[in-house]
């Protein structure tokens, strides 16, 4: 096992090394990256990427594709593997209606005499009913195909553009799930 030597930080242990299926979905990003260019090219897509089968079956299937000396492969070559092989970003996560929303709160809403800052209020806290995820049940039958951690319970992303959970936002999506109630 590897650990940190660099005189610039601090000794925190063992560097524990990436998992074989995010080094695979590394390895398409660049790949990816190579054959696209940077003008279109979105990094955080592929390491989002699920697989369809067995990561064996899939390393040989992209290890086959025809590539050029830089290591690039033809875009639909590229797109073709994965379609075939890869589930889209995103389909881990799937919405869920939260069991404790209220369309209004009680609380300090009702006390706004302000129509236009009650309905916007209204309207903002509408939002939080569009943001309620669980994982789907396919990350627990075959967690070795998935990049996210398998949760017991539902969550909230910070916004609709997220595909995970990060825990860095965890502390403003409870603290604001807290102000929601009163």
């Amino acid at each position: 096992m590897a650990y940190c030597r660099s005189p610039h930080s601090i000794p925190s242990g063992p560097i524990v090394h990436s998992t074989p299926l995010i080094t695979f979905l590394e390895r398409v990003q660049e790949t990816a990256l190579n054959t696209i260019g940077n003008s279109s090219f979105d990094p955080k897509l592929y390491v989002d990427l699920s697989l369809k089968c067995d990561l064996s079956t899939t390393q040989n299937a992209f290890n086959n594709l025809p590539r050029s000396q830089n290591g690039s492969v033809l875009v639909q070559d590229l797109e073709g593997f994965i379609e075939k092989y890869l589930e889209g970003a995103g389909d881990d996560l799937v919405y869920t209606e939260p069991v404790d929303f209220v369309p209004e709160p009680v609380g300090f809403l009702k006390e706004v005499e302000n129509r236009e800052v009650r309905a916007w209020a209204l309207e903002v806290h509408s939002l939080w009913k569009n943001l309620s995820r669980k994982v789907s049940g396919r990350i627990a039958e075959r967690p070795d195909l998935h990049t996210l951690l398998p949760l017991p319970k539902p969550v909230m992303i910070p916004g609709s553009r997220f595909r995970e959970v990060y825990y860095w936002d965890s502390y403003w999506v409870i603290s604001s799930s807290r102000q929601r109630a009163y």
